[in-house]
């Protein structure tokens, strides 16, 4: 059974938060009550229900790429175990299988997790300036991040790294980006700046795709690529492999070649980054084992029904309750 909604979309990726909580505190992403909302830990999926969630996604809705997210996911106790586990599911019904991390404590797990079938990594960096990351992280982690980004650029063929860019925050720095990691093979995507609640959007902060290429262009010639997806608008940096994208989520939006599906760490849906949760509980489907994995499926199924065209413009998103803690990203 195929996951498709009312406009004929088909939707085989789904990204799947293991955690709310994250050990940084960047200003574009937790609220402003931030230590209000973490869920308990018995309120969250527990590795044998997202694994048992994830067979569902892979086995009855014919699911072929999963992204893990967070919070931050690899800050959660005995993560390695939880892909060791995956990994024997994956040789049996193969799948792509990305992360998204900040990167801060990739270092020593990256390697089991390439050992545990990871395909593709994509590693959260906002800044190379170390004084700046402190300021929008709150933490002094930014040369752990960079030695993870070195290690991941060896072991995976597509490490991207994503940058959410804010005018007079970071925008100084995308000729940066080039230039640091010009000599390699890295994907450098520069993401608009998109509302959530309590992360201080506004328009005088954002600042278009194109606004950000073309002050790039200023210094580099990009030369247009056939992109592998509907979301990243894709670039090759002249005179080297360097690939740069823009996600243009707010200016350009991409809602209808959408193809994704979102569950929270406590195991609600999500038809779209910006919608509100559906009112129905696979934690609560999950724990009690009287539902069986195809009334799942057709519940998951049957829920997409109610999903967007596409999503509002950003001054109604700035007004709707979404935490990107707790979405996933």
């Amino acid at each position: 059974m195929k996951l498709i909604d009312a406009f004929g979309r088909i939707h085989n990726y789904i990204r799947i938060s293991l955690t709310d909580k994250c050990n940084l505190n960047c200003s574009y992403c937790n609220p402003r009550n931030r230590m209000n909302h973490f869920y308990s830990n018995r309120n969250i999926l527990s590795y044998e229900e997202l694994y048992q969630l994830l067979r569902i996604f892979v086995c009855d809705l014919e699911v072929t790429k999963i992204r893990f997210t967070g919070g931050e996911p690899l800050i959660r106790k005995d993560i390695l175990s939880f892909f060791e586990m995956v990994s024997e599911f994956k040789k049996e019904r193969p799948f792509e299988m990305g992360i998204t991390t900040n990167g801060t404590t990739l270092e020593d797990k990256i390697e089991k997790l390439y050992l545990y079938g990871l395909d593709r990594i994509n590693i959260s960096l906002d800044t190379l300036e170390p004084q700046r990351f402190i300021a929008v992280t709150g933490k002094d982690l930014f040369q752990a991040t960079l030695r993870s980004i070195q290690k991941a650029s060896a072991l995976f063929k597509n490490t991207k790294i994503n940058t959410v860019i804010v005018k007079d925050i970071n925008d100084d720095e995308l000729t940066n980006f080039i230039d640091r990691f010009i000599n390699t093979n890295l994907n450098i995507r520069f993401i608009e700046y998109m509302p959530f609640s309590g992360n201080g959007w506004d328009a005088g902060k954002f600042i278009s795709w194109e606004e950000m290429k073309g002050v790039i262009e200023r210094k580099y010639k990009l030369n247009e690529l056939q992109s592998d997806g509907d979301i990243a608008k894709d670039f090759l940096v002249g005179g080297s492999q360097l690939k740069v994208s823009f996600i243009s989520s707010i200016s350009n939006h991409f809602c209808d070649s959408c193809n994704r599906l979102r569950v929270t760490a406590s195991g609600e849906v999500k038809l779209c980054l910006f919608s509100s949760p559906l009112n129905i509980s696979l934690k609560e489907m999950l724990a009690d084992n009287s539902a069986a994995d195809g009334e799942i499926a057709a519940s998951i199924s049957n829920s997409l029904k109610q999903k967007w065209y596409k999503h509002p413009n950003a001054e109604e998103l700035v007004s709707l309750n979404n935490n990107m803690m707790s979405i996933g990203g």
